[in-house]
């Protein structure tokens, strides 16, 4: 069975069930931090040697395949990296600038962010739930994102797994592995 028929085959009352397991499961390994400030841990750990994962390495993407494992759901080859969650041309809707609609981000979808630093998408979370912050005055429409490897204020160099608010212009590409 292709991707493409897999998801015809799941509706999307089976996504809305995957994407609450993995909203929860998010909410329930919100607080796990590094335990020395050097990508590692108990939880880290364990989800780099079951990844096959050097350890030490960043591990926001192994948060989300333990969240996709967790709940039986499909993850991609090299999980690990967070570009690799965005190859997959049926699974990710939205590209900055090249395809889809960031407006078509819905709880439980990846999301990707992209480092000019490393001419790549270098980090990735999970949508969590719609919102709205000021910014400059003006209310701006925006996700909560659940991410590992995060600091307080975002970005790809914190100690553990937090929700972050995020304005929409801030994603580089969302992806829906709910199916």
């Amino acid at each position: 069975m292709s991707a493409g028929s897999r998801a015809q085959s799941v509706t999307r009352a089976q996504q809305a069930t995957r994407a609450a397991c993995t909203v929860q499961w998010s909410a329930a390994h919100l607080y796990v931090r590094e335990a020395t400030g050097r990508n590692d841990g108990p939880l880290i750990d364990t989800w780099a040697r079951a990844n096959g994962v050097p350890l030490r390495s960043p591990w926001c993407g192994l948060t989300q395949w333990a969240g996709q494992k967790a709940c039986g759901l499909p993850v991609p080859k090299g999980a690990a990296g967070s570009y690799n969650w965005f190859l997959d041309p049926k699974r990710t809707y939205y590209v900055r600038g090249k395809r889809g609609s960031v407006d078509s981000l819905r709880a439980g979808h990846q999301v990707g962010f992209y480092y000019a630093n490393l001419g790549r998408i270098g980090h990735i979370g999970r949508g969590i739930v719609a919102g709205r912050t000021i910014r400059k005055g003006r209310p701006v429409r925006g996700w909560y994102v659940n991410a590992g490897n995060t600091g307080a204020g975002g970005g790809r160099d914190g100690a553990g797994i937090r929700l972050v608010y995020y304005a929409l212009p801030d994603f580089y590409a969302c992806a829906n592995w709910l199916w």
